[in-house]
């Protein structure tokens, strides 16, 4: 049975990528699977230790509007609709 759910296609995902003999998956982000597939790629080429390695599993995650928390240059980021904010900047917003 299939479910018709409603979903943005032009929204940001998670693109959680396995590798045969690696614990942790490599996440991209991107708007689409090519996308993901081609930023993939360049980071494979510049990891010798995962090329030739096979994918076993591909997750994929939509972020949490104000949840969802990355650390960029030691700055924690919150995720918004137009992308990443500072997550004091965003907390001084919303209170």
């Amino acid at each position: 049975m299939l479910f018709n759910y409603p979903v943005e296609k032009n929204c940001l995902r998670f693109y959680r990528f396995t590798f045969l003999g690696y614990k942790e998956p490599i996440t991209v982000e991107a708007y689409n699977k090519v996308q993901a597939k081609i930023l993939l790629r360049d980071f494979v080429l510049k990891t010798p230790a995962l090329q030739n390695k096979p994918i076993i599993n591909l997750g994929i995650a939509i972020p949490i509007v104000g949840e969802t928390t990355k650390i960029v240059n030691n700055v924690e980021l919150v995720y918004i609709p137009n992308g990443w904010m500072p997550l004091f900047e965003y907390k001084r917003r919303t209170e």
